[in-house]
């Protein structure tokens, strides 16, 4: 999908792109999946009733894509749709504020439009917060405590997934924006080539979380942020492989591109679940 491009200006352009701007989709619901299941494979702390769930996790990872398939019902939906995406070379290196109307804030006060750069990081850090706050229920033997723990890790998933997509990280999203000295492609294709198209010919069974995978995070806005800068630190090697894999006829190290990000997905996934479990009292 794309984003749309709402050019307006002032506090009513802030208040409006939050409910106008369009999205990008991450990973396919393909990626997705592999990337909760990875997640998934490499949590053998938390319980089992959460290890095994790992169907209903997998479908609850594409659940915000379907949301907006419900918008035209339920039109307060659109605001979540800059959710999954955080234009980082838009931002700069500032720190991140911890909370999403800081945030908001801060980009007007720098007379940027928040609802384009995005709100992903955001987006995490409050799924994070409503899986610890359903693993506490769990705990206290609270009635709905792991469906509502189930619930928030599934889309905890695809958020968390979205951070590992280069192409969610940068204004290149959709096509090579600005002076272009490489010549790399503009078309908006590359984005669901990258995210779909190549995901489709991985094996699920090649991708693996990291050796890290298992351990509770210090610093969950830290981690989240070292995901993002990861991610848009590829972008240049992406428009490279697209490029490349349009001359020769071989998209393998595209492929390899594509399976190194699904695991760092994975792998922040899966210490997001640990951290949340053991900041929980589990």
């Amino acid at each position: 999908m794309t984003r749309g491009d709402v050019r307006m200006s002032g506090v009513l352009a802030i208040l409006l792109l939050l409910t106008l701007s369009g999205a990008a989709a991450g990973w396919g619901p393909e990626g997705h999946v592999i990337v909760t299941r990875t997640a998934l494979a490499a949590s053998d702390g938390l319980p089992r009733w959460f290890r095994e769930a790992g169907d209903a996790l997998a479908e609850l990872s594409n659940a915000p894509d379907r949301w907006r398939e419900v918008e035209k019902g339920a039109p307060a939906l659109a605001a979540r749709s800059p959710d999954h995406f955080f234009d980082l070379d838009v931002w700069g290196e500032e720190p991140l504020p911890p909370e999403r109307w800081a945030y908001v804030e801060r980009a007007a006060r720098r007379r940027l439009r928040p609802a384009a750069i995005g709100f992903l990081p955001f987006a995490i850090g409050e799924e994070y917060g409503v899986l610890l706050s359903a693993f506490r229920d769990v705990q206290a033997g609270r009635a709905g405590g792991r469906e509502a723990a189930l619930a928030a890790a599934g889309v905890l998933a695809h958020f968390a997934g979205d951070a590992a997509v280069p192409l969610h990280a940068t204004r290149h999203h959709h096509g090579w924006v600005g002076p272009n000295p490489e010549g790399f492609t503009r078309a908006g294709a590359i984005h669901q080539w990258f995210e779909s198209a190549l995901v489709a010919r991985i094996d699920p069974a090649e991708v693996r979380a990291g050796p890290e995978a298992a351990r509770a995070l210090r610093d969950v806005p830290g981690a989240v942020r070292a995901v993002l800068d990861d991610s848009l630190a590829q972008v240049p090697r992406l428009y490279r492989l697209e490029r490349e894999s349009r001359d020769t006829h071989d998209d393998a190290p595209a492929r390899a591109l594509a399976r190194a990000r699904l695991a760092a997905g994975a792998t922040l996934l899966a210490r997001l679940w640990r951290t949340a479990w053991v900041r929980s009292g589990g």
